[in-house]
């Protein structure tokens, strides 16, 4: 299969490594994000795998690291496979989830703005030059760096895919169900449009990646691993192996595609479990756990007194806090409700 994507010009069974070009620093340094491109002998789908839109996010950068190091040309039926390690190197060295330039988040401006600030100069050239090149997109993250979620995957809000009609590849429909299926993971959420008078969450939506992307007629998914801030080996090998099976799926790597159970659709409500003053937290639930409403989900230890943290409604426990140290008003956990 013959590519031109980000710059790089491939033939059928080719690999590369390379960098886009966003801009100069003050410092005079380039600003690039690298990726990885490898095509098979056959024309065929493009799946984009992106990552590291946070940089704390590290279970999800590695994940991403290692499927462009270790696929080759031999293991791609065709089509071809675009990998992005990190969309976000400023926040990468910071270690936060905000760059150090703009403190935006990066993943709440898709699809970016070529006159915009430096985190949407960066989203605009990954989406243009690689994820509308692509026909299926993966963009991969974990939780904050003091907390941890299950493993779920969120889908974009019913309704928005559009065709498209400039690739041979591109999807007819909105396939994203089945990628999520195919990833392996336990939970599925759908992202949702409230009414447009709600206008900072409007916004928040239609400025991630998955939703930008799918509008566009590229079918895409969050897929949320684990743990933030460190390597969660168990989300770690969820992640490697969801994302070829998904590629497996789209008919790209050869091998047939493991068959999973359909996941637990989680449709809410949604409910912050949050500090009712600051101490010491220990968590007595674990990511995935089910609870029933008033089950003991933390207990908060102070000074004066020890104090059970309860849950306010049934539900799957989708994410939890991993430092101890809270203050009033800071999440403990999420409870949202579902059904299989």
């Amino acid at each position: 299969m013959k590519i031109s994507i980000g710059g790089v010009e491939l033939g059928p069974r080719d690999k590369a490594f390379s960098e886009l070009l966003v801009s100069t620093l003050s410092t005079g340094s380039e600003l690039s994000i690298p990726f990885a491109v490898i095509t098979g002998a056959e024309p065929g789908p493009i799946l984009y795998v992106g990552a590291g839109s946070h940089g704390d996010e590290v279970t999800s950068m590695l994940v991403a690291m290692r499927i462009a190091r270790d696929i080759g040309p031999d293991d791609i039926k065709r089509g071809a496979l675009v990998v992005t390690p990190m969309h976000n190197p400023l926040a990468v060295l910071r270690k936060k989830r905000w760059g150090i330039v703009d403190n935006l988040d990066m993943n709440r401006v898709w699809p970016g703005d070529p006159e915009g600030n430096v985190s949407e100069l960066i989203v605009h050239k990954i989406f243009s030059e690689l994820v509308m090149k692509s026909d299926y997109a993966l963009d991969l993250h974990t939780a904050a760096g003091d907390g941890e979620n299950v493993p779920h995957a969120i889908l974009p809000p019913e309704g928005v895919f559009t065709p498209r009609s400039d690739s041979s590849y591109a999807a007819k429909k909105d396939v994203t169900p089945d990628m999520a299926r195919y990833f392996g993971v336990r939970f599925v959420a759908r992202s949702r449009i409230r009414e447009e008078k709600e206008r900072k969450y409007y916004q928040y939506v239609y400025g991630e990646l998955h939703v930008a992307a799918t509008m566009r007629g590229v079918p895409a998914i969050v897929v949320e691993l684990g743990e933030g801030g460190r390597v969660s080996r168990n989300a770690y090998e969820l992640g490697y192996s969801g994302v070829l099976n998904v590629a497996r799926y789209l008919g790209i790597l050869e091998g047939v595609p493991e068959e999973h159970p359909q996941p637990v659709m989680l449709k809410g409500p949604s409910k912050a479990v949050r500090a009712p003053r600051g101490g010491v937290v220990t968590m007595k639930v674990s990511p995935g756990d089910r609870v029933s409403q008033g089950d003991i989900v933390a207990v908060l230890d102070t000074l004066w007194e020890q104090i059970e943290v309860r849950s306010p409604i049934d539900g799957y426990v989708v994410r939890v806090r991993r430092y101890g140290i809270v203050e009033p008003g800071e999440r403990i956990a999420v409870i949202v409700g579902g059904e299989g």
